[in-house]
């Protein structure tokens, strides 16, 4: 193979790198010097380099000045450990160049005062010059100087030497100075031409599609076509297209493995671009392995790349080469099977992928499970760190399932808690072959590991009928709520003569009522307006499921499954990756999020006791609570009744964390009535009795446990060759799923639900036919 030294230098403060593509041996004081002009943008007209390094020798401290090709060949080859000092470069201005006379014409240090100029125009001492030539005659006498020009212009002459009469005295004549004309040099047709590629003799492949992609690749960079004359398991010989061209290309693989070797290559092409043989170029056409190798190029190690539109023409910008939006959008996939295997890979793989998860982040918990032909049916994955951080979360968990679009069908179900700060807190999720009975029945057993059943765990979905009954039958202590948004979406679908959004956002409003008196109310009002939709809400379900001030469980404020509707579009590019590279995406994405809030945890003060959503809230809430009139009940027990600016009591118990507005026993911090029976006691000491403020609130809104939940690191898992997996695991088998194909364009946007609306696009206006109407009918095209 070929190596590829790189040079690491400092100019001007800042460190650069080159990378010369030839060995170290062969770099030469003027290659490494031009290449460092071109990185540096400077003018090799203007300006040269000075080079010198540090040897790290024993003793000796003085630096080596690079002046010529053997300095350069000690410094490249000095490299200890893979190690070298680094390259010291400074920029000298060249001093301009004085304008020589010829040596013969020189007059320095003669004087020609005293002469007989007479005798210089004798015809015995004519200087004799080619017609072509410009002569310049410069005369001396007493300190005054005369310039007498004398130019004949002949552009037929071309002869490059002045001849000179050997009997003229030179001594004898004035300053004279020719200057010959420029040289023409012949035109002359194109010989050779290198072809780009830049392989040498014995360089190795490790297969020969790796050399023909490079080839291929070169072909069009420099618009040259060839001929493949034989290929096979043990040869590849290319020729160039144009017959009597001498570029040649002839590998052949070692022994009996894939590696390819060059065995003989001649680079020179003495053909034009113009032959007819090269214009086969033309007929050939791009493909998916030539794209893919494009995106390498310039998004290296990225699953996320342009839309084809947009590759059509980095491919066309770069290799001159037109190639269509399917074959753009199949190199697209193709460049994310290069870096994260095929999908049938990913399903091979699986096995080991899983055990590299649990070996890199302890505590980690996966599932997976096979038909009776060892095909794959599920896979669940629960972060260590996530199980572990949950413990000091709110027990309150959204699960939702998504379509993936990777052309083998499934879904892909989150299990998601909000943390107290209502961020994304990922507990578990999971690939699924579809929303039935037995996939979510067996997700929630496997979900029954990591999150124990509780009756203070509380669920909130849609109204799957399956996830329903799942949850029903495993989770028998927790609580099930349904998320508002959807319920309100089919509240509306059966309402009629009514504007249906607004009839959604009053069903919403009234689910979110804290009192149950003002509720019942509420729903009088609303049953009396909708009748045909309340029917449908009473036939469909029961207020314990969607009431705020109802419900039997604590929720909090979630009462809506946005959260994980959200991650549904978090990760809308990677349920279009195979299995592996979604898988990790999803890891990728949830590491992120633990760094990013664990420096946000971890930004606030010892005096900042509750998390910013609520401290800042109690802050702005605290101006108004200061105003409302307290009056106290019962000092003991911190009874107090306070007067909103209404003039309504409310009943507030410090000690029991309760007000009769029902905010403070929902939301689980102060309302503003307790904040004002807080505030009345917070100057007397012995009233207040040590009672500060973040006791008021819910130990899941301490900013301490807010920092206990994402103490944990979350490690990717490392490239597959860096993987050490037991033979037991490796021999594990498992057959892909089934492809699904479609007929037709595949759908990227899933079917709307149940009430909602998309945008529609506007109507393009017909300025030869505008649209008819009664104005139209009555007054034609004439405006009015």
């Amino acid at each position: 193979m070929k190596e590829n030294v790189i040079i690491y230098f400092k100019f001007q403060g800042r460190m650069y790198n080159v990378m010369m593509k030839t060995l170290g041996e062969k770099i030469t004081f003027s290659m490494l010097e031009d290449r460092l002009m071109t990185k540096l943008g400077l003018d090799g007209n203007k300006v040269k380099l000075h080079m010198r390094y540090n040897p790290r020798l024993f003793g000796v401290e003085e630096e080596m000045n690079v002046c010529d090709d053997e300095d350069v060949c000690v410094y490249v080859t000095s490299a200890k450990n893979n190690r070298r000092s680094v390259l010291v470069v400074e920029e000298i201005s060249k001093p301009p160049e004085p304008e020589q006379l010829p040596e013969q014409l020189s007059r320095v240090g003669n004087s020609s005062v005293g002469k007989n100029y007479t005798e210089l125009n004798s015809e015995e001492d004519e200087m004799r010059v080619d017609d072509g030539a410009l002569i310049v005659l410069l005369e001396e006498e007493q300190g005054t100087q005369h310039q007498l020009e004398a130019i004949v212009e002949d552009h037929g002459t071309q002869e490059d030497e002045t001849r000179y009469d050997e009997s003229m005295d030179n001594s004898d004549r004035g300053e004279q100075y020719v200057e010959s004309p420029p040289a023409v040099e012949p035109g002359m047709f194109k010989k050779e031409w290198e072809d780009g590629i830049g392989l040498t003799l014995r360089q190795e492949f490790p297969n020969k599609a790796a050399l023909h992609e490079v080839v291929d690749r070169a072909a069009f960079a420099n618009s040259f076509g060839y001929v493949i004359k034989k290929s096979d398991k043990e040869r590849y010989v290319l020729k160039c297209a144009k017959e009597s061209c001498s570029w040649r290309l002839r590998a052949s693989n070692i022994s009996t493995t894939d590696i390819f070797s060059i065995r003989r290559y001649n680079k020179m092409h003495s053909c034009t671009r113009l032959s007819k043989g090269s214009s086969r170029l033309r007929k050939r056409k791009g493909n998916p392995q030539l794209v893919a190798a494009l995106l390498h190029d310039h998004f290296p190690g990225q699953l996320e790349t342009p839309v084809p539109s947009i590759i059509m023409e980095l491919v066309q910008t770069k290799l001159g080469v037109k190639v269509s939006y399917s074959t753009a959008l199949r190199g697209k996939y193709h460049a994310i099977y290069d870096l994260k295997g095929s999908p049938e890979e990913s399903y091979k793989d699986i096995n080991c992928y899983l055990y590299m998860l649990k070996k890199v982040n302890d505590g980690t918990v996966t599932y997976l499970k096979l038909d009776e032909n060892d095909k794959f049916q599920y896979v669940f994955v629960a972060l260590g760190a996530s199980i572990e951080g949950f413990r000091v979360m709110r027990k309150v968990l959204i699960v939702d399932a998504t379509h993936l679009k990777n052309g083998y069908g499934g879904v892909l179900v989150f299990a998601s808690a909000q943390d107290p700060n209502r961020h994304h807190y990922i507990i578990a999720f999971a690939v699924l072959d579809g929303e039935n009975d037995a996939s979510w029945e067996w997700f929630f057993e496997k979900l029954k590991t990591v999150v124990p059943d509780t009756s203070e765990l509380v669920f909130m979905t849609d109204r799957n009928a399956s996830l329903i009954k799942a949850i029903r039958n495993v989770y028998t202590a927790a609580h099930h709520g349904y998320c508002i948004w959807h319920l309100s979406q089919n509240v509306k679908g059966h309402a009629t003569h009514t504007n249906r959004d607004v009839l959604a956002w009053k069903f919403q409003e009234l689910s979110r009522v804290y009192v149950v008196a003002d509720f019942n109310r509420a729903y009088d009002g609303f049953k009396l307006r909708y009748p045909k939709a309340t029917k449908y809400l009473e036939d469909t379900t029961v207020k314990e499921k969607w009431a705020r001030c109802c419900f039997p469980g604590e929720r909090y404020n979630l009462d809506t499954s946005n959260c994980v509707e959200s991650l549904n579009n978090v990760f809308k590019n990677a349920r279009k990756y195979s299995l592996i590279p979604m898988v990790d995406a999803i890891i990728k994405k949830i590491s992120g999020w633990f760094n990013e809030h664990r420096m946000e945890a971890a930004s606030g003060s010892l005096e900042n006791k509750m998390v910013p959503l609520v401290e800042n809230y109690l802050h702005d809430l605290w101006v108004f609570a200061e105003k409302l009139k307290v009056v106290e009940l019962n000092s003991f027990e911190r009874e107090y009744v306070v007067t909103c600016d209404k003039g309504i009591d409310y009943t507030v118990s410090l000690l029991l964390k309760t007000c009769s507005c029902k905010v403070f026993d929902i939301q689980k911090y102060p309302c503003i009535h307790a904040l004002a029976a807080f505030i009345n006691i917070m100057d007397d000491e012995d009233r207040r009795r040590g009672l500060e403020l973040h006791d008021l609130v819910t130990k899941y809104y301490w900013a301490e446990l807010w920092a206990l939940a994402y103490y944990r690191t979350i490690y990717l898992v490392p490239d597959r060759s860096q993987w050490e997996v037991p033979d037991e695991v490796k021999a594990l088998k498992i057959v892909p799923l089934s492809k699904k194909p479609k007929k037709g364009r595949k759908k990227m946007l899933r079917f709307p639900s149940t009430g909602e609306k998309r945008p529609k696009r506007q109507r393009t206006q017909n300025k030869r036919r505008p649209r008819q109407s009664c104005q139209w009918l009555l007054f034609g095209n004439t405006p009015i």
